[in-house]
This record gives structure tokens, C-alpha cells and sequence, in this order.
């Protein structure tokens, strides 16, 4: 039997998106990947607190762990046009193509969609669950791989990406008090500060504190399908999420 993949969607305030979203994955996993039995969580942070994509996808995991061999971690607004969603002996960017992003860039971000083995997410100790709002979870997971000594690879996928409100800027297109908090907290992290720039530090342990073991105890809805499982092998489910209120100032 081909390996079992979890598909983990982030999701809040993106129906539009979520409509499209759906049936496009399961076309494309039905007709190119008709070998994997795949399932798609759509996890779906209830109002009041900011975002916590983060978090989301830890709770993700944690549900469908028992029940998949690998997964994908994929942004609701990203749709495949020509991609590999198989087994990852590595950890695996599928977007290349459709980025925003110069291709020297888009080879060093680990976003988007992404594949990783259930031993590399629980190796990286999951992500962290303290960047709400916007950014920087997933260059702190990529950090988390690296540690770990998992670097990561680009399968050089094309997508297409729905339009939508950058979460980073504020209306005037400058960057949101979100994006320089989640980025303070990143560099503190990670690196130290020297007369003559950032360097990455040689011993940098806090995430082993934050992640999968201390995930804080959410609300979590009882599962739904909002898309049996049909000759493609491919089940679609919701759950809802209510983290707890975060102990940094949001």
C-alpha cells in the first residue's frame, strides 16, 4: 500500500478561497496521485484571537497523525496546476513557479506547500505556537528542520495564487506592528547580534519549549466531512479551533 498523506489547511475568513480550494486539490490529487490515499483537514481558527497559522497546523497533525504516513501542509489560497505530492524522502517545497518571489529567494523559503514526514514534523517539534497574526512561523520551522539537520528541497511545482489582502501590510502598505513583532521574536531566537551584523546562533534550544509539547489545550470541534471519500480515496474534513489567549501582547 502507497503511503498515507494528510493534507493540514489553515483556514479563517477565506470561503471564497476554501470553494475554490477544494475541489481543485481533489481534481489534482485524483488524477495525477489516484496510487495515495490522501485526506484533507481543513482546521479553521474561530474568531476573536488573531491568526495563529502555526498553531493550526500543529492541532492538524496531533488529529491525523495516527492516520497518515506523511503530510502536506497547504496554504488554502495555493492551487497545484503541475506538482509532486509524493513521499518526501527530504522536507519539500512543491511551489517554485507562480511566487511572487525572485527564484534565488523562492529556493530558500519553506512555505506555501509544503511535504515533510510525520518523523520530520515531530523532529522539528512541530511549529511554534507563538507567532499570531502574521508571518514568520515558517521561516522559524525551517530554522526548527535545519537543527535537526533537515534541509530542505524545492520539487519546482507551478501554482496558481488566489488574490487576496496581505496580512503583512497595513492599508498604506506599510508593514504591520504583526510583522515586526513576529519578526523581533524570530531574530531573537535565532540569532545574535555583532558589531558587524546577525549571526545564526550555535545554540538555540527555545523551540524545544514551544511546538508539539506545549501545544495549549484548544476547543477543538468534533470532525465533519464536508467531502466523503470516493473512488479517488481522497476524504475531506473540517474541524474548528479556539486557542487560548496568547501570553504575549497581540
Amino acid at each position: 500500500m502507497a503511503p498515507r498523506l494528510g493534507v493540514i489547511v489553515p483556514y479563517r475568513d477565506r470561503a471564497e478561497h476554501l470553494a475554490e480550494f477544494i475541489p481543485a486539490l481533489t481534481k489534482f490529487l485524483t488524477a495525477n496521485t489516484p496510487q495515495i490515499p490522501a485526506r484533507i483537514l481543513v482546521v479553521e481558527q474561530a474568531p476573536g484571537l488573531p491568526f495563529n497559522q502555526g498553531l493550526l497546523q500543529n492541532v492538524g497533525f496531533v488529529i491525523l497523525h495516527q492516520e497518515i504516513d506523511y503530510l502536506c501542509l497547504h496554504d488554502v489560497d495555493t492551487l497545484p496546476e503541475h506538482a509532486d505530492y509524493s513521499w518526501p524522502d527530504r522536507p519539500s517545497m512543491l511551489v517554485f513557479h507562480g511566487l511572487p518571489h525572485p527564484p534565488e529567494v523562492t529556493l530558500i523559503v519553506l512555505s506555501g506547500v509544503v511535504l515533510v514526514q510525520k518523523a520530520h514534523f515531530l523532529a522539528a517539534n512541530g511549529y511554534s505556537n507563538e507567532y499570531w497574526d502574521w508571518g514568520f512561523e515558517d521561516v522559524d520551522f525551517r530554522e526548527r528542520l535545519l537543527r535537526r539537520g533537515l534541509k530542505h528541497v524545492n520539487r519546482g511545482g507551478t501554482y496558481r495564487l488566489l488574490p487576496h489582502r496581505h496580512r503583512a501590510l497595513n492599508e498604506d502598505g506599510s508593514k504591520s506592528g504583526a510583522h515586526d513583532r513576529n519578526q523581533k521574536m524570530f531574530v531573537e531566537r535565532w540569532y545574535d547580534r555583532r558589531p558587524d551584523g546577525y549571526v545564526r546562533k550555535a545554540e538555540a534550544d527555545l523551540w524545544t519549549r514551544d511546538g508539539l509539547n506545549t501545544l495549549p489545550a484548544p476547543v477543538i470541534s468534533p470532525r465533519r466531512v464536508l467531502h466523503p471519500a470516493g473512488e479517488g480515496r481522497i476524504l475531506v474534513e473540517h474541524v474548528g479551533v479556539a486557542p487560548q489567549a496568547p501570553k504575549i501582547p497581540v
